[in-house]
């Protein structure tokens, strides 16, 4: 039966082992060392970020954490040797890591089916994406630190080589689900990119519209301005002359419009 300890039980925990061990890991986050006597030493941070501590020799396996569902997988275990216990427990920590994450990809893949047919892509569609990927990097980077660990543990004693193989597999599957969430990001923002460029087009096809009234009424403006004045002028005693001024006015008005359809300014 694996012997369970506590933080606050740390100095009945580390009395087992060597002081020239605990020197070699004093500032060490993750490692798995044999110290003098033979034994295993093993320290991890499991997905909750509780500290792990395992000791493990031929008679006995000792393990501190402050993690409960850590401390619950070791209930069931009972062997003989302290090395085989330490091997049931990692097979206990990783017994659902698999169906998890196939659950998380699933997930992502629905996420992604309603991001595409649900209205316009927008920022919150990409604040859910990058909820996932944040979920995504901690498992790996707990999964990273494990698959390193596990080599360490499989060198040094070769009962550990499935455990090994184990944590390399579910490293392979999370580096997947990471590219996917990645590539499932990419093409959102693509969506995002494509409907705002065709705002901007909407935008820019408005304000060429209004330029181009603006511009066809400026003279027409001058004109009626400079006419509207309070003064005498000799056109006024002009027998057609507000028919000239119309005239004038139609003219420039014509030949502005000519001009910017000629330019393909319309």
């Amino acid at each position: 039966m694996i012997r369970l300890y506590t933080s606050a039980e740390s100095g009945d925990f580390y009395h087992k082992i060597d002081l020239p061990t605990l020197r070699q890991v004093r500032n060490a986050r993750t490692y798995a060392v044999r110290t003098e006597n033979g034994a295993i030493l093993v320290e991890f941070h499991w997905l909750d970020d509780q500290n792990v501590t395992a000791y493990a020799d031929q008679d006995v396996c000792c393990l501190m954490t402050d993690s409960a569902t850590v401390s619950m997988r070791c209930a069931t275990i009972d062997e003989e040797s302290g090395i085989q216990e330490l091997l049931d427990f990692f097979i206990n920590l990783t017994s659902t890591d698999i169906f998890e994450l196939d659950r998380l990809e699933d997930r992502l893949e629905k996420l992604e089916d309603k991001l595409f047919t649900d209205g316009k892509p927008n920022d919150s569609g990409i604040d859910l994406i990058l909820q996932y990927r944040k979920e995504i990097l901690h498992k790996k980077r707990y999964y990273e630190q494990m698959e390193l660990l596990s080599d360490e543990l499989a060198d040094l004693d070769h009962t550990f080589d499935f455990i090994d193989r184990k944590f390399d597999r579910l490293y392979d599957f999370i580096l997947r689900t990471q590219e996917y969430v990645e590539q499932v990001r990419e093409a959102y923002q693509s969506q995002i990119d494509i409907e705002q460029n065709k705002l901007d087009l909407e935008q820019n096809n408005i304000m060429k519209v209004l330029t181009v009234v603006t511009t066809l009424i400026m003279p027409l403006t001058l004109l009626t301005g400079w006419y509207g004045m309070n003064l005498q002028m000799p056109e006024f005693h002009l027998k057609y002359g507000y028919y000239i001024i119309i005239g004038v006015a139609v003219a420039i008005f014509t030949g502005t419009l000519i001009y910017f359809k000629k330019k393909k300014w319309l």
